[in-house]
Order: structure tokens, then C-alpha cells, then sequence
């Protein structure tokens, strides 16, 4: 018995119907939050799958809702893991400092260009501190060193 083309592109489309309408339940159950990479991942996936089925099909506005889902999806993958990282590199900073009483103990690595990636390690060290240090010694927290990554 051979599987024909037509019956793998079928099966293709329903597993990437059932990734979307998946992540979807998930979401709308609360077992998933709509900025969880299951649900981005899912969705992602799904989205592909059914554009290309779409494209090889010649279903054009199905294929452009697509191309929207996929393109949203990379963009949400890719926020979700910047702000991971950068939450990361917080926390190893604030362990540095908390570690050694030094501000200056850890440097902020992050990999991006924002001048205030540094800014959750200074409210986290304020709300963790505020019973062992004077507000005005952790809002003045000297401008930490950067470190990019990705040169």
C-alpha cells in the first residue's frame, strides 16, 4: 500500500487545524496564557502548516490570514525570549549583588540594545531591600557596565 501525495498534505492539514484549534482551548481554559510559548509555538506551527497547505491548494485568503498568523507568531517567539533572557541576566545580576553587597558585581548581559534592560534588577533590588536600605541608596545604583553578546 502507498500513501499518496494527496493523502500526506490532508494529513499535514489536519494536524496543523488541530495544533491552532489546540491552542486555542488551551488559552480559553486557562491551562495556557496567550504570552506562553506553548501557545505561541502551537499556533506558529499550525499556522505554517496551513499556509502551505493553503498555497499548494490555491486558497489564497486562507494563505494570507496565514501568513499574518505566522508572522505574528515569530514576533511573539521572539519577544517571549528577549524578555526571558533578559529577565535571566536580572537575576543573575541582583544574585551578584545581593551575594556581595557591590553594585558593581555583575554586569547586565542581555544581548540587546536597550539602554534600560538593567531597570527590573534596580525595582527588584528596591522591593527586596527596602526594610535594609535607604530608597535613596538603591534608586542611586550606578549605571552598570553592558555587555552585548551578539557582537
Amino acid at each position: 500500500m502507498t500513501i499518496s501525495l494527496l493523502t500526506v498534505i490532508t494529513a499535514l492539514g489536519w494536524v496543523g487545524a488541530i495544533a491552532v484549534v489546540l491552542a486555542y482551548g488551551m488559552v480559553s481554559k486557562g491551562r495556557w496564557t496567550a504570552d506562553g510559548i506553548q501557545f505561541q509555538l502551537a499556533n506558529f506551527a499550525g499556522a505554517a502548516v496551513m499556509l502551505l497547505i493553503a498555497i499548494m491548494n490555491g486558497i489564497w485568503p486562507s494563505a494570507l490570514a496565514n501568513v499574518a498568523a505566522v508572522i505574528i507568531g515569530a514576533f511573539a517567539m521572539r519577544t517571549i525570549a528577549r524578555t526571558r533572557r533578559a529577565e535571566r541576566a536580572a537575576a543573575a545580576q541582583l544574585a551578584a549583588v545581593q551575594a556581595t553587597g557591590d553594585p558593581h558585581a555583575a554586569a547586565v548581559v542581555d544581548g540587546s540594545a536597550d539602554p534600560t534592560a538593567g531597570a527590573l534588577v534596580a525595582e527588584t533590588l528596591h522591593a527586596e531591600t527596602l526594610d535594609a536600605a535607604p530608597v535613596a541608596e538603591v534608586a542611586e545604583l550606578p549605571r552598570q557596565e553592558r555587555v552585548d553578546l551578539a557582537a
